[in-house]
């Protein structure tokens, strides 16, 4: 690591950090993997969004909770009445966790074109203050 490397690191870390709530988060979300496969939007600053693939599933198939900080997606398919003759697709049942901020809310979530769309950000402080510099 060079000494500019150092710096930035160091710069990165005290000045950049507030600036967006999700900006540590999604190292921690490299870690939740497997079935079903899952990709993060930006759509503007703290404004994001969990695309997660669920080809075959329908809304009423889903769970979506949030309880204490924690983003949890449930699914589970009831097709034993269809006869496969080759199943490709899967669906089985599954659990994802996915920790949020502690100001983080959940704007909406939503089933499109084989697609839930989970969209959230976060709630300002309301006890924030601006001090006036004299």
């Amino acid at each position: 690591m060079t000494s500019l490397d150092l710096i930035n690191s160091v710069h990165k870390q005290f000045f950049n950090k507030g600036l967006d709530v999700f900006d540590n988060v999604f190292d921690s979300w490299s870690k939740v993997t497997g079935f079903p496969f899952w990709n993060v939007v930006k759509y503007s600053q703290g404004k994001y969004g969990l695309e997660i693939g669920l080809a075959g599933y329908k809304k009423s198939d889903v769970l979506v909770e949030v309880n204490d900080g924690v983003l949890s997606i449930e699914g589970k398919v009831d097709d034993a009445a269809v006869d496969y003759v080759q199943k490709n697709l899967s669906t089985k049942s599954f659990m994802k966790q996915f920790a949020l901020p502690n100001n983080a809310i959940v704007d909406e979530a939503k089933m499109e074109d084989g697609l839930l769309k989970i969209k959230f950000g976060y709630k300002e402080d309301e006890n924030k203050q601006t001090i006036e510099v004299k």
